[in-house]
């Protein structure tokens, strides 16, 4: 990994007391890319947990978080925030969520009653975050069947990316998914099929659907068909007698 020059560290934590508040949420989040790194940020971070504006609060919980590993001690905070969502911007407690990965586990009941919310990025954002804990988001299937005929097409494809995650546990979607396959947009449409291939011998009878959609003119669609029906040919080639 390469070393965080300490003068990018010193300018973001000086980043963290600036007047305007997307100053500080965009500081916050870079040093929690940077983890451990960043320790030397620590006492700024956690000086704008008290910060006026929420969403700067929960950024600096998150970079905390990630520069100490805590993500138990502080994931509580982001599951309550998903619930109030006063004074947050739409989405954050979500993304936020899905950079802690399966650690997020906890929140799963969460984001799946905000599968349903009334703003379309609560709703995408979290899909991703159930995208991000992947296997251990299993209860959240029926919900994402749900989302795939939701009337914003990033919450599908969120959606779609989420059962792909979560594998062969997300066999329920396979009917669904095969519907999902002729949706109007790209990113729909590939993600769909890439859940296909990640759920295995259960969506076998999606094969001649994925065949239809081999020929898709946006080229990453048809690799992800392709990549699909190569899981899926192999599958059942090995369990025929």
């Amino acid at each position: 990994m390469t070393p965080v020059p300490e003068d990018r560290i010193r300018t973001l934590i000086l980043a963290l007391s600036d007047d305007h508040v997307s100053v500080r949420w965009n500081a916050a989040r870079e040093l929690a890319k940077m983890g451990p790194a960043a320790t030397e940020s620590l006492p700024s971070l956690y000086g704008l947990l008290d910060d006026p504006d929420r969403t700067s609060a929960l950024w600096a919980r998150y970079a905390v978080a990630r520069i100490t590993g805590e993500t138990a001690k502080h994931l509580p905070v982001f599951i309550e925030a998903l619930a109030e969502k006063r004074g947050i911007w739409p989405g954050m407690a979500a993304f936020a969520i899905s950079g802690f990965g399966p650690e997020g586990s906890a929140a799963v009941p969460a984001l799946i009653r905000d599968l349903t919310d009334a703003h379309p990025d609560n709703r995408w954002s979290a899909a991703g975050a159930l995208a991000a804990i992947g296997p251990n988001a299993r209860a959240a299937v029926p919900a994402l069947i749900e989302a795939l005929g939701d009337g914003d097409e990033k919450v599908r494809w969120y959606a779609a990316w989420a059962l792909a995650e979560i594998g062969p546990d997300a066999a329920p979607a396979v009917p669904a998914l095969i519907t999902a396959l002729i949706d109007l947009d790209d990113d729909v449409r590939g993600y769909a099929a890439r859940a296909l291939g990640a759920i295995g011998l259960p969506a076998g009878i999606a094969i001649p659907h994925l065949e239809a959609l081999l020929p898709d003119e946006n080229a990453a669609v048809s690799a992800a068909v392709s990549d699909a029906l190569e899981r899926l040919k192999a599958i059942s080639c090995s369990v025929q007698p």
